[in-house]
């Protein structure tokens, strides 16, 4: 199960799942994309994850959500963020280098050949000389993806907008005065596209901060996109547990469902104890991890057990930042 997670990740860069906690599927787990739920038991409880269909895909956040009487651990699972900067004009080179800073791997893509050089573009990972219609054979289809439109004329503008509003992403800003961008807008209303698609377009682009030179606006659109990026709950992949799932295949999965209060780490924080007793990963160390890893060789699949991190409770697991989490373990 973790590694179809891990391959689809690799594929598209986000990935959502939802396990049930309670009830007479406690321990089943789905795997949701775009609009529907499949079970990872090849189909066995697939009439029940029906029932819950909607309500799990609208969730956004990495979180536990009761549905009736029962309860679920959605998860929201994201890696290899892609900016995608389609226009190579003056102000997409500082877009291009805040966003190598910030972790983006980075693509640029413009139809003029002398625009897409390494010299112009030292820090992408990715050059593209094609026209606005080619990005669907030029650009894979990625779901962890940021797209910036600064192409040089409304023109440029649509065609982009045009091609990406047909694929997944997380974020896509369209530079331009509002009249460039509202001619953009009512060319993609007569071809057929909604209200509803149009007001995911951040247009025009950027957070208000009063920027004028090129590194000013890059800066603002770079900001928009680290609050859009953090705007839910999810979780990063540990590249020490995900390695180890890969070579050790076998063994339980500690997850960090919820948390209340103050701990060292987030909901979706793992760690992976292996057969041969050796964990990898970390759901914030001290002796609530060590509790943990001792509970997990006895644990149940699907099993949840809450460790008391206040100030009573924590003075008997050695930590001092208060709250209480619940921990998941699932036996693979």
């Amino acid at each position: 199960m973790y590694k179809e997670i891990y391959q689809i990740l690799e594929e598209t860069g986000k990935v959502k799942t939802a396990m049930v906690l309670n009830g007479n599927h406690k321990g089943e787990k789905c795997l949701i994309k775009e609009e529907h739920c499949t079970a990872f038991d090849g189909g066995q409880a697939q009439e029940f994850w029906k029932e819950y269909e909607e309500q799990l895909v609208s969730c956004q956040d990495t979180k536990v959500i009761r549905i009736d009487e029962t309860d679920f651990f959605v998860e929201i699972y994201v890696k290899n963020p892609q900016l995608i900067i389609l226009g190579g004009g003056h102000v997409s080179q500082p877009v291009a280098k805040i966003g190598k800073m910030l972790g983006f791997h980075v693509t640029v893509m413009d139809d003029r050949e002398e625009f897409v050089t390494k010299e112009r573009f030292p820090d992408a990972d990715r050059l593209i000389q094609g026209t606005y219609e080619e990005i669907p054979e030029k650009i894979p289809v990625y779901e962890n993806a940021y797209y910036v439109i600064v192409t040089r004329g409304h023109l440029g503008d649509s065609a982009s907008a045009r091609q990406i509003l047909k694929r997944p992403y997380v974020y896509l800003g369209m530079i331009g005065s509002r009249n460039k961008v509202k001619l953009t807008r009512e060319k993609l209303l007569r071809e057929g596209f909604t209200e509803d698609q149009l007001n995911t377009i951040h247009a025009p682009i950027g957070l208000p901060i009063g920027g004028h030179m090129p590194a000013e606006i890059a800066v603002s659109i770079t900001a928009e996109i680290v609050q859009e990026k953090n705007k839910y709950n999810v979780s990063y992949i540990d590249e020490a547990v995900e390695k180890a799932v890969w070579e050790k295949e076998k063994g339980v999965m500690i997850t960090i469902i919820s948390k209340r209060g103050s701990s060292p780490r987030g909901t979706g924080s793992k760690m992976f104890l292996d057969r041969e007793g050796r964990s990898h990963g970390s759901i914030g160390g001290g002796n609530v991890e060590f509790q943990a890893l001792k509970y997990a060789p006895k644990a149940q699949h699907g099993e949840i057990k809450s460790y008391n991190l206040s100030n009573q409770g924590g003075a008997n697991l050695g930590m001092i930042c208060g709250g209480e989490v619940e921990v998941l373990y699932e036996i693979l």
